[in-house]
């Protein structure tokens, strides 16, 4: 069984599989259409603000960490529960079930983008109270605004989350999975990262708006054959 030392702690891979799971796992669930668009909201408010670069990357680190911990701190609660279930090989199958369901969700968007039914995408009240947030400009409110964006994009994004979740309760400890989520974590938001890194630059950013408008579809489409592939993968090994 391979090991690894991460900060002093021995931290058992379980199989040579899991990191590398969980690292593709969060690069999928980063490329969501609602985190994408929060963030862009986010930065398209700074720019009708006239705020500084300077300005821009303070709040935008702070909107960063805010939702990295908030959603490490779901991800947290949700592996203790997995955890004092008790019946950790159902879990897997709980997951995989979950990220399927939500894989053909994403078909649906692609296919069927104005039906009403069961729709994955943040509400308009929600882009509402992130806007007004953002229209602060502070520290503070850039804090708050992190919250609400993890709280309100996890029924968009979280299908893939449960499922790396109901792996890691299966093959890890709870602090070897905690140790995952900090990976998982800093994989969802490296678009981020990148949004905000470029956000000096205008032009840059109005095109990352305009392709999130124009290929937002596509993006369902691919999201939703990788959570398929997953929930294939799972059911195949834990079936």
């Amino acid at each position: 069984m391979e090991e690894i030392c991460f900060y002093g702690k021995i931290l058992s891979m379980g199989d040579q599989f899991l990191l590398p799971t969980v690292i593709g796992s969060g690069l999928i669930d980063s490329f969501n259409p609602c985190a994408i668009s929060a963030a862009l909201i986010f930065v398209a408010v700074m720019f009708t603000l006239k705020k500084e670069r300077k300005v821009i990357l303070t709040v935008g680190i702070f909107y960063i960490l805010s939702i990295y911990i908030t959603y490490f701190l779901i991800g947290l609660g949700l592996l203790r529960a997995f955890n004092l279930f008790g019946v950790p090989h159902i879990i897997p199958i709980i997951g995989a079930t979950f990220v399927t369901i939500f894989g053909l969700l994403n078909i649906k968007e692609y296919f069927f983008p104005n039906w009403n039914f069961l729709k994955i995408r943040m509400s308009i009240n929600a882009r509402h109270k992130i806007s007004d947030w953002a229209h602060k400009a502070t520290v503070p409110a850039a804090i708050v605004v992190g919250v609400l964006v993890a709280i309100f994009e996890f029924p968009c994004s979280g299908a893939v989350y449960v499922a790396i979740l109901s792996l890691l309760s299966l093959k890890q400890s709870f602090f070897g999975g905690a140790l995952y989520l900090l990976i998982y974590n800093l994989m969802f938001v490296l678009p981020l990262i990148l949004i905000f890194a470029l956000s000096s630059n205008r032009m840059v950013v109005e095109g990352f708006i305009n392709m999130q408008e124009k290929d937002g579809r596509k993006m369902h489409l691919s999201l939703a054959v990788l959570m398929l592939s997953l929930g294939a993968a799972m059911f195949y090994l834990y079936l």
